[in-house]
C-alpha cells in the first residue's frame, strides 16, 4: 500500500495514493462506484515501476475520502479531480477512468483541457444506455432500505468471515471486491453517497444516455479504450461504438468476462497503457 496524502477542497478532504518518481509524467487513476483506489493496486504499482508518477484518489463519498451529504454530480467529481491535479502541480496528465470513473475522466477532460493530455477509458460508464440490471434495480423506490437492511455495520462482520468465503468458494479477488463494496455501503454516509451518485448516472431503464451525444467529449484527444470481451456490467458493444465515434482512439479488447481488466489482467493492462503513452 502506497503512502496516502490528503488535500482539502471546498472544505472536504480528498484522500489519494501517490506512487512513483515525483518528477515523472503523471497518470491519474479514477475508480468507479462502490469502489476505491485499491482496485488499481496492481496496475498502480506496475505503472510506477515503469517510471510513471501514479495518483490514485478515492472519489468523494468513497474509500478514505470525506462523505458529505451532497456534491455528487458529475461536475463535482471532475472539479475535485482538477483540484487534486492543481494542488500537486500536475499538467499534461494521462487520465484513466474505470466504470463510472470513465465518465468522470471525460468530464474532467472537457472542463479542464489544459490538465489532460490523453484518456484511457476502462469498461467506462457514460457511453450508452445499457448497464447491468442490478444497477438499474438499485434506482427503484425501496432499494435504499433494502441495502441498509442487508449491508450494515452489524452484517459486515459476518461477510468478513473466512469460513463463509471458503464455503462459497470465493476467490481472493472476489473477496477483495466484496470488501470494497461493503466499505462503500455499510455506513449511512457511504450509502447516501452511493445512491446519490447512482441516481445521477442511472435510472430504471439504464444509464442516462451517452456523453458521446453531448459536447462533453473531446473528439480529438488521444484515447485508449480497454474492455473485456464479455464484460458483465457494461457491454463491450459500448467500446466498439466509442472507438468508431472517436477519431483519435485505439481499442484493446481483453479476453474474459471481468469488469476490471486493469486488475484481472494487470500486467497486460500496464503494458498497453505504457505503450499508448509512449506512442502519443
Amino acid at each position: 500500500m502506497a503512502p496516502r496524502g490528503v488535500i482539502e477542497h471546498q472544505g472536504r478532504l480528498l484522500s489519494y495514493q501517490d506512487l512513483g518518481p515525483l518528477d515523472a509524467p503523471v497518470v491519474l487513476l479514477i475508480h468507479g462506484m462502490v469502489s476505491d483506489s485499491t482496485t488499481f493496486s496492481r496496475a498502480a504499482q506496475q505503472l510506477a515501476e515503469r517510471g510513471h508518477r501514479v495518483l490514485a484518489p478515492d472519489l468523494l463519498g468513497h474509500g478514505d475520502s470525506d462523505k458529505p451529504e451532497d456534491g455528487y454530480q458529475l461536475a463535482d467529481f471532475a472539479d475535485s479531480m482538477a483540484a487534486l491535479l492543481t494542488e500537486l502541480d500536475a499538467r499534461e496528465v494521462t487520465v484513466v477512468g474505470h466504470s463510472f470513473g470513465g465518465a468522470v475522466a471525460m468530464q474532467l477532460a472537457h472542463e479542464r483541457p489544459e490538465l489532460v493530455r490523453r484518456l484511457v477509458l476502462v469498461s467506462a460508464g457514460g457511453l450508452g444506455r445499457r448497464v447491468h440490471p442490478v444497477l438499474r434495480a438499485a434506482t427503484l423506490p425501496g432499494a435504499h432500505s433494502l441495502v441498509r437492511f442487508v449491508v450494515n455495520q452489524r452484517t459486515a462482520a459476518l461477510y468478513r468471515r473466512p469460513r463463509l468465503h471458503r464455503s462459497l468458494r470465493l476467490s481472493p479477488d472476489v473477496v477483495a471486491n466484496l470488501g470494497r463494496a461493503g466499505r462503500g455501503l455499510a455506513s449511512p454516509p457511504a450509502r447516501t453517497a452511493f445512491f446519490q451518485t447512482l441516481k445521477m448516472a442511472i435510472d430504471p431503464f439504464g444509464q442516462r444516455g451517452s456523453l458521446l451525444e453531448s459536447e462533453d467529449v473531446r473528439l480529438d484527444l488521444p484515447t485508449l479504450i480497454i474492455w473485456s470481451e464479455r464484460d458483465p456490467v457494461v457491454p463491450v458493444a459500448h467500446a466498439h461504438e466509442t472507438h468508431a465515434h472517436l477519431r483519435n482512439s485505439t481499442l484493446e479488447v481483453f479476453p474474459g468476462a471481468s469488469h476490471q481488466p486493469h486488475h484481472h489482467s494487470a500486467q497486460r493492462f500496464t503494458q498497453v497503457v505504457s505503450d499508448f503513452i509512449a506512442a502519443t
